[in-house]
């Protein structure tokens, strides 16, 4: 159209325009170049509306949504206590030790004399029971016999030589009183224990003692070539057999007497000081769920090496008088047993649970609800639970519950008590 424009121009140049033409043609060509970016610009403003419009509303949220300002609750004064009354008892304290059943007597059956073994008692056999007043071993006695036999007819000897003697002295004497004046009147020097046969006196009475005590040897080693028992024993270990030839302290059986019994055991030093000779405990076989009274019979005055504990002995006697035929119902040796010893009784104690007791005091609820704390003196705790002197009035109660700062006077609320 332009070029069509300039065409129509160029031939009507000397033709005159007319100014309006013209200007409107030139304000329409204005128009036409407007136009595009009127409608850029007026599209660029959105975007900066709704940045605008994002921004109020997130700033309404914020405010909507923003923390309300914290309030200081009050502070209350109260705490809530669980708690026990108080019931003062007697207390007995106990201590649980253990030992194992020993024999009280033990012997050991061993040849006095030399000589062959001609007899022994079918019930030493290992196990086996000896009776009271039962013959358990007889050597072979002739030469014994033959000894004795010889040491009696040297006694009856020496017997007769001191009457013999004895006989002379008095021949002596009389002849000494009929000279004695002749002595006198020649002023002899005589020796009057010769004159009167003293040292030969002497010698007999000697040689009478020698006799008789060889004698009481012989009786002595014959009587011993036999053994009686004077009681009931259990047969621990046989050690020979009939026909052996033994020799003087040949072991012949051990043997073990059961109707006296021990149990040592070990206590603290501070325990056992108060023990008593004489004092009863109870042992215990959990075995047999058995218990049985003892006594206590020896307290070593010395501290064991390696526990640094004292020992202790209990004696124990079965029941019945015959305990080698009731064994099964009475402690026997090799029992494992417990000794419960009891001590003397305390007055006037409370039991508390361990918890309720912190580094020797506790807190309790006077009767006006506030806290209190109380030094305590502990006599006795076992693993859960204490028993403490009573230092409380009836009317006080023990806390139990756990307390977070605790102070002296502060208001309570007993929320339980037992």
């Amino acid at each position: 159209m332009t070029q069509h424009t300039s065409s129509n121009n160029e031939q009507n140049t000397d033709q005159k325009i007319d100014p309006k033409v013209e200007l409107t043609a030139q304000d329409s060509k204005q128009d036409r170049k407007k136009t595009p970016k009127h409608s850029f610009e007026s599209a660029s403003k959105w975007p900066a509306f709704y940045i605008a419009m994002i921004g109020i509303i997130g700033c309404t949220l914020i405010a909507m949504t923003a923390p309300a300002t914290a309030v200081k609750p009050e502070v209350s004064n109260t705490i809530n206590v669980n708690t026990i009354s108080i019931y003062p008892t007697s207390f007995t304290p106990s201590y649980n030790a253990y030992g194992t059943v020993i024999a009280d007597n033990k012997l050991t059956l061993s040849a006095q004399v030399d000589g062959q073994l001609d007899y022994l008692s079918s019930n030493i056999v290992e196990g086996g029971v000896v009776l009271s007043n039962e013959l358990i071993y007889q050597q072979d006695s002739s030469d014994l016999n033959a000894l004795l036999s010889q040491r009696q007819a040297q006694w009856q000897i020496a017997l007769a030589q001191l009457s013999l003697e004895q006989g002379e002295q008095r021949i002596a004497q009389k002849d000494y009183q009929m000279m004695q004046q002749d002595f006198k009147d020649n002023n002899w020097q005589i020796d009057i224990d010769l004159l009167l046969r003293q040292p030969q006196l002497s010698r007999a009475k000697a040689e009478l003692d020698i006799a008789k005590n060889a004698l009481a040897i012989a009786e002595r080693d014959l009587e011993r070539s036999r053994w009686v028992s004077k009681q009931h024993y259990i047969v621990e270990s046989k050690n020979a057999t009939q026909g052996d030839y033994l020799n003087k302290g040949d072991k012949i059986a051990s043997l073990v007497d059961i109707s006296q019994l021990r149990v040592p055991f070990y206590l603290p030093r501070d325990l056992a000081q108060q023990l008593q000779l004489g004092q009863k405990i109870t042992l215990s076989q959990p075995d047999t769920n058995q218990s049985f009274e003892a006594t206590i019979s020896h307290i070593v005055p010395f501290l064991d090496g390696s526990s640094q504990l004292q020992k202790v002995f209990a004696h124990y006697q079965p029941y019945s008088s015959k305990p080698h035929l009731e064994q099964a119902k009475g402690l026997i040796i090799g029992d494992f047993v417990k000794a419960k010893v009891d001590f003397k009784t305390i007055q006037n104690t409370v039991k508390l649970p361990l918890a309720a007791i912190d580094d020797a005091k506790v807190w309790l609820v006077t009767p006006a609800n506030t806290l209190q704390s109380r030094a305590v003196n502990i006599v006795h705790q076992d693993e859960g639970h204490a028993i403490i002197a009573n230092v409380f009035t009836p009317q006080e109660r023990i806390v139990t519950s756990k307390l977070h700062r605790p102070q002296v006077g502060l208001s309570v609320n007993v929320v339980e008590s037992f």
